[in-house]
């Protein structure tokens, strides 16, 4: 075999390699939507397991006839902690194109009213469409829209109590072959009186095929007669895949100007 026959083989073998990768990975940010779809015809299934804590402002008020009810200290300062478990499935219905379902089950405690509680969030169904990407898989854009039905409580806040509908874009690139750009806007159509825009951001350090570190950081609406500046969220993570078609992927973050306190996410993926 001569040194030109062989650099073709060599040269082949490294593209099947890298597109073997290309072909099981998952989105790695949590804030932004990234160009890594399933294949047509294939699939991804997982599950997010995330832990939050929230400032609560529940006081309830004593019933004048049993005389029962919990009062709350101003200076206790209440916290919800809630854990949710959301299995989701993706698949490629097109080479640009795919759907998702995801059905989230929560675990609250809350300091406030004294009580744990459990069940079904609001289960959401969505598309993601890759309606542009150059040469080399960047730059890209993909807009997507996603559903969310009334399956949870929201008297327990565990849901929005109505139909919600999300419409976004994400716009992305990758410079250097290891670092990817991200910009992402949505509108959220159901919350509060005239719906909410959300802007967010994502810078990924690829550091090798199999692990990568990301920041990303989410701003939001500020709610109508909130005395709170705008909130905002911030996200850090690292992304790791043991196996071609396995990804395992941890978070952690913080906001300001928000309810929330903190958050932890697992993310665990597979391809097939």
């Amino acid at each position: 075999m001569n040194m030109k026959r062989l650099g073709l083989v060599v040269t082949a073998a490294v593209t099947i390699a890298t597109s073997g990768w290309a072909q099981s990975e998952s989105m790695r940010p949590l804030f932004t939507r990234e160009n890594r779809f399933p294949e047509t015809g294939k699939a991804e299934v997982g599950t997010f397991v995330n832990y939050a804590q929230y400032d609560e402002y529940f006081v309830s008020k004593v019933d004048p006839k049993s005389y029962q009810g919990v009062f709350v200290d101003k200076n206790a300062n209440p916290k919800l902690k809630s854990t949710t478990v959301e299995p989701y499935a993706k698949y490629g219905l097109l080479d640009n194109l795919a759907v998702y379902a995801k059905v989230p089950y929560s675990f609250d405690k809350s300091d406030a009213k004294q009580k744990n509680n459990n069940g079904f969030n609001d289960i959401a169904v969505g598309a993601e469409l890759l309606a542009y990407e150059y040469t080399y898989k960047y730059p890209w854009v993909i807009p997507y829209i996603e559903v969310t039905f009334p399956s949870g409580d929201d008297k327990e806040h565990m849901g929005n109590g109505e139909t919600d509908a999300i419409f976004g874009a994400a716009v992305g690139t990758t410079t250097f072959d290891k670092y990817t750009w991200i910009l992402d806007g949505r509108y959220d159509a159901n919350v509060g009186d005239n719906g909410r825009f959300e802007g967010a951001a994502s810078f990924i350090w690829e550091l090798s095929p199999q692990f990568s570190v990301l920041a990303e950081a989410k701003v939001t609406e500020k709610e109508k007669g909130s005395p709170k500046d705008v909130p905002v969220y911030f996200n850090g993570g690292m992304c790791y895949k043991p196996l071609e078609n396995l990804s395992i992927n941890l978070y952690g973050g913080a906001s300001a100007n928000a309810d929330e306190n903190g958050h932890g996410t697992l993310k665990v993926a597979y391809s097939f």
